[in-house]
């Protein structure tokens, strides 16, 4: 049936929608075969990506989180062990520092120091945990700096995993960097 120079399905579609649909489909099928072959020909970078845009969003999430609920975050620093001028001030520099950590893993050139931060950060705050777990205040802080609703053992355990993750991102860029050295120099070589 013509419907303005179009013609109409038994659905009420146009035939042009259908084929729209269909070529939509194939372009989505045609990039899901790309990635598929693309993780198959390098499945440890693909790995190093998936570490670093996990990272990313970890910091980017626990740095804004932070600043968006900025008062209630403050009031939780100071209601931490240890003076609250140290409070204040570790309620202006843990945002910041984090969101750094997390613009780390935007660039390239910035991504190892980014595992490097994250590291070192990971050390720091789980020895601010062991030190509450240990009882070496009297009692355990607040739960309200943890940024997930999980014990204090269980996010030391999460402390942990996440420096494994950044051990392995490391070890993988590294990896990867003098293996494209190689096949850099080979070709240079011939």
């Amino acid at each position: 049936m013509a419907l303005g120079g179009r013609y109409l399905q038994h659905d009420g579609g146009t035939a042009a929608d259908t084929v729209q649909n269909v070529r939509s489909r194939s372009w989505l099928g045609h990039k899901f075969t790309g990635v598929l072959s693309y993780i198959r020909k390098h499945p440890q970078e693909f790995v190093l990506q998936v570490l670093t845009y996990a990272l990313l969003c970890l910091w980017i999430y626990v740095g804004s989180k932070k600043v968006f609920t900025y008062t209630e975050f403050r009031t939780s620093m100071i209601k931490q062990p240890f003076a609250n001028g140290y409070g204040i001030m570790l309620s202006y520099i843990l945002p910041a520092v984090q969101l750094a950590t997390g613009t780390l893993f935007i660039f390239e050139g910035t991504k190892r120091l980014g595992f490097w931060f994250t590291i070192i950060l990971m050390f720091v705050f789980s020895s601010y945990v062991i030190l509450g777990l240990r009882d070496t205040w009297g009692s355990i802080p607040c739960d309200c700096v943890l940024e997930f609703p999980i014990s204090w053992k269980a996010h030391l355990w999460v402390n942990g995993l996440i420096a494994i993750a950044c051990i392995a991102g490391l070890l993988l860029d590294r990896k990867i960097r003098i293996s494209h050295q190689r096949k850099l120099m080979t070709k240079l070589g011939s």
